[in-house]
């Protein structure tokens, strides 16, 4: 896929987009930020799931996801698992290993 001529307005998915998210607040009074492999998506609650993430990121649930940490560390990020989307994280697939 080729981003790069793409204004990032018309690549960015919105999630969340309910009438509130559990705290009462309308949508759209903040935006986080999150990458997977290159990709910006932006989200309307500071949380979200793993495996919302790898929906979105279009990321079978059965190859798993990872977290680049700030220190250049990766974790896994399980399907049930909540992440906070502050700072920006990144995240990626988790890579497969073939035999041979």
């Amino acid at each position: 896929m080729n981003h790069e001529a793409t204004p990032i307005e018309e690549r960015v998915p919105q999630v969340g987009d309910a009438d509130t998210d559990g705290t009462g607040q309308a949508p759209g009074r903040a935006t986080f930020v999150f990458e997977v492999e290159g990709t910006v998506f932006k989200h309307n609650r500071p949380r979200i799931t793993g495996g919302e993430i790898m929906d979105l990121a279009g990321i079978p649930r059965e190859q798993g996801l990872i977290q680049i940490n700030p220190d250049g560390t990766t974790s896994s990020v399980a399907a049930d698992q909540e992440v906070h989307l502050v700072p920006k994280p990144q995240f990626k697939r988790r890579p497969r290993f073939k035999r041979g």
